[in-house]
């Protein structure tokens, strides 16, 4: 039955909370659990979803952002255990869920909330202040998901060691004690792919071993529709089966949820990433990145409305070769017996001749890690952009230095090197947060981030092209407002530094602070939308924030090369080409006329050529 094979999945599984672990996105930014707290930890590593991740992660939350459909956002990352490298057994799971704001229930809608605790089935509906809709308590899976977790059976065909794990799918390996993160359920976080109906789509999976693509692809609940036991009302107290036979057993009915229909999601080679190093990948030093091609209004419909609610989340999975979790040596519970060091914390084993401790977890052979975005929103293209290929530029980081921002990254322009082809666009656009710790090194008021746009006329260069350095051949922005809008972040009542000095008594500490220093982007917003602009010039572009680019202490700058249509080589190529088919075309007119003239002057020309006599 294809449902039992279903059940044949890879081990993803468990770590204790304390280990310092983890995934953290970059791009866009990731929460990992944070929402406006401005301590150095976030508050609540329960509020929205079970990251395992470090306490001090993640970026706190700005304005929302909201892309165009069908326009590509890097996706940015940094994994701990390394991937793709022959030391772990891995793969990266990229999935995204959004709700029509206009049509979901209280129960349903996703938002990020206004405080740091966990939501309750008596929250769903309270909003912050009864002067706004605003929901007070964040929440991306819906309550009703929540319910059908908590009321199923775990699947106890599962490896589990040597732990007694209870009989819902709200318990597992991993999360052992039946805490509710939001309103996850703990065993499809766990395990991919998923049994079981899940509102997660599937963008991308990441893995070091392409031979389950296929595998992956097709279980995927964008193109394979997921069942579960709809119990009768008189047993609601009973975990449901996951089996269809035990289902109608128990009264149950054995319900089919359709796919997503939007696709198989795409299956790549992970990149080399060193392990014990929140890093960059071997080929180019970048953050491990992905490029999503965001879904349109065919496959969200509220897109085409404007009122999307949407999230995105990536999970990182490692296991070791100790221990099979797919095809014939898959390992179940029957694993769970008292032999076998997979089952035995610390184990003794003998090496030549002598015992030696191993420093091994059974619980931490398979490991699930994962981060979330804050909310954002896709929307609808106007008609002049219907056919454009657009690129989304951002800002990742968060204040502070290197020590103080980690595991966060400092400021930097996303993607840092951008290629793309004339007459494509970008839309440039980014956000950040008033709720950084206060001691935290930076400029301007102090838990801010903002950051602007100038360019440079390299990557060495430190200082911004002035107004006559500048012309139409060499600008990225052509025109003086736009120029100023990306420098200055369209600031309004701000003052000159004389003004800013007679106002704060010549302290140069209080003006830096002063809300009215617009040098320092200091009464900007924390989102910027620069909208989108076209590239119709060939040419190298640098740019740098000067705000953030600190010289020796930090580095936020970046490139745009935008290339000819075609490479120099595929010209030649062509040009090429052409000629050889001129010369091709002209010596067959030649040998044509020459065979139906056999007296003229043609026919003795060819005649006297090598290769081309016995064709006339």
């Amino acid at each position: 039955m294809r449902f039992l094979s279903s059940l044949i999945i890879l081990l993803i599984i468990t770590i204790y909370s304390s280990v310092n672990g983890d995934i953290y996105m970059h791009s866009p930014p990731g929460s990992n659990n944070r929402n406006q707290e401005q301590g150095q930890n976030r508050d609540n590593n329960q509020r929205l979803f079970n990251s395992q991740n470090n306490d001090k992660g993640g970026y706190c939350r700005g304005e929302a952002l909201e892309w165009y459909e069908k326009s590509y956002l890097p996706v940015e990352w940094t994994n701990q255990h390394g991937c793709g490298s022959g030391e772990t057994e891995c793969n990266i799971v990229i999935q995204y869920m959004c709700t029509d704001n206009a049509k979901a229930a209280d129960t349903e809608y996703i938002r990020d909330g206004t405080v740091t605790t966990t939501i309750s089935a008596n929250d769903i509906t309270q909003s912050s202040t009864k002067e706004t809709n605003e929901y007070k308590f964040g929440m991306h899976e819906s309550y009703h998901h929540y319910q059908n977790c908590t009321g199923r059976e775990r699947n106890k065909g599962l490896f589990i060691a040597n732990q007694n794990i209870g009989n819902n799918a709200d318990r597992t390996r991993q999360s052992n004690n039946g805490n509710n993160y939001g309103y996850e359920c703990q065993e499809e976080r766990d395990y991919y792919p998923y049994w079981a109906p899940s509102p997660w789509k599937d963008v991308a999976i990441i893995t070091d071993n392409r031979d389950l693509c296929k595998w992956y692809r097709s279980e995927s609940q964008n193109v394979q529709p997921k069942y579960y036991c709809k119990a009768a009302t008189t047993n609601n107290n009973q975990p449901r089966s996951i089996d269809p036979v035990i289902c109608a057993n128990q009264g149950g009915v054995w319900t089919k949820v359709d796919s997503h229909d939007i696709g198989a999601p795409e299956c790549i080679k992970a990149e080399w990433t060193q392990v014990n190093t929140l890093g960059h990948v071997l080929e180019d030093g970048h953050n491990p990145m992905y490029n999503w091609s965001l879904p349109h209004s065919g496959m969200e419909p509220c897109i085409a409305t404007g009122t999307c609610s949407c999230v995105l989340r990536v999970r990182y999975n490692i296991s070791s070769s100790d221990l099979k979790g797919n095809g014939d040596e898959f390992t179940d519970y029957k694993s769970n017996g008292p032999k076998g060091a997979t089952n035995v914390n610390d184990p003794n084993v003998v090496v030549a001749g002598q015992n030696v401790t191993l420093n091994i977890n059974p619980n931490q052979y398979g490991r699930t890690f994962q981060d979330r975005s804050h909310v954002f929103s896709i929307i609808a293209r106007p008609d002049s952009l219907k056919k454009a290929k657009i690129w989304n530029l951002l800002v990742k980081g968060k204040r502070g230095n290197i020590v103080q921002s980690h595991p966060a990254q400092e400021y930097q322009f996303v993607p840092k090197t951008l290629h793309i082809k004339v007459n494509e666009y970008i839309h440039y656009q980014w956000t950040g947060c008033d709720f950084n710790p206060q001691n935290y090194d930076g400029t301007g008021i102090k838990g801010s981030d903002r950051s602007n746009m100038c360019q440079i006329k390299t990557l060495n260069h430190n200082y911004p092209m002035t107004d006559d350095e500048l012309n139409d051949d060499n600008a990225l922005f052509a025109d003086m407002e736009t120029r100023l809008r990306f420098a200055r972040l369209g600031q309004k009542s701000c003052l000159t530094y004389d003004e800013l000095m007679t106002k704060n008594n010549n302290n140069k500490d209080a003006v830096e602070v002063d809300p009215q220093n617009c040098m320092v982007l200091n009464n900007a917003g924390t989102r910027f939308n620069g909208g989108v602009q076209k590239m119709s010039k060939t040419g190298s572009y640098y740019y740098m924030s000067t705000r953030n680019n600190n010289f020796s202490n930090r580095n936020q700058k970046g490139a745009i090369h935008v290339d000819p249509l075609l490479a120099g080589w595929q010209i030649g190529l062509i040009a090429s080409g052409c000629s050889l088919f001129v010369i091709i075309s002209a010596t067959a007119g030649c040998v044509t006329f020459a065979r139906f003239h056999p007296h003229s002057g043609m026919h003795r020309a060819v005649s006297k050529v090598p290769g081309l006599k016995r064709l006339v």
